[in-house]
């Protein structure tokens, strides 16, 4: 996305790329406010791919010292049932894919005070996350994108940088994305932010 600097603050040594895990201050984080032994559910989509990131992050969180179970439930409702704040989740295995390509899309969308709807299936702030300043911040960067779209896209990157401090999401990865093209096909050319330019190609 414009405006996105790589960093970590969650590694051993922070910096533009992880390195490895700190345990010791991941414990020490679960030390301080006293909630060793509590019982922690992770919800994940009933399929393959994320009964098995469900089952690793139950196993990190067991290795924490907390009572860690998996509960996996049909595709059909899982993104309802985690926006709905009635279930109580905790933490949820889920993913986001770009509505249209703004930083926006993701940091805003996701983590808007607006965004949030108690006791609805329809609140995409899953994590309940409100930071009045970000939240102003971020309305901010949206006006100025339309004036000045560069200084917009600096500031979302500071936005982001503040925002995965606070941690209300973990982010585990993005997907990598391929596109199968034949001997026809002419001026392929891919952008991070677009993906493949399909009106620059031809095909013969």
């Amino acid at each position: 996305m414009p405006g996105h600097r790589p960093y970590c603050d969650y590694t051993l040594n922070p910096g533009e790329q992880w390195s490895a895990p700190d345990m010791d201050k991941a414990r020490a984080f679960v030390e301080a406010p006293g909630t060793r032994g509590q019982k922690v559910t992770v919800v994940s989509e009933d399929s393959v791919t994320s009964r098995a990131v469900g089952a690793y992050l139950q196993s990190v969180l067991t290795d924490l010292g907390y009572d860690a179970a998996l509960q996996s439930i049909s595709g059909d409702i899982q993104f309802t049932y985690i926006q709905n704040s009635n279930n109580k989740v905790q933490i949820s295995v889920t993913q986001w894919y770009q509505d249209y390509p703004a930083p926006s899309n993701f940091l805003h969308v996701l983590f808007g005070c607006d965004s949030f709807t108690t006791g609805s299936d329809s609140s995409v702030n899953m994590s309940g996350f409100c930071d009045k300043s970000l939240d102003h911040r971020m309305k901010a960067a949206m006006r100025l994108a339309v004036t000045d779209e560069l200084a917009a896209h600096q500031e979302w990157g500071r936005i982001d940088r503040d925002m995965m401090k606070l941690a209300p999401v973990v982010p585990l990865f993005t997907p990598k994305h391929i596109d199968l093209i034949s001997k026809r096909v002419g001026n392929y050319q891919f952008s991070s932010r677009y993906r493949w330019l399909l009106s620059n190609s031809w095909v013969k």
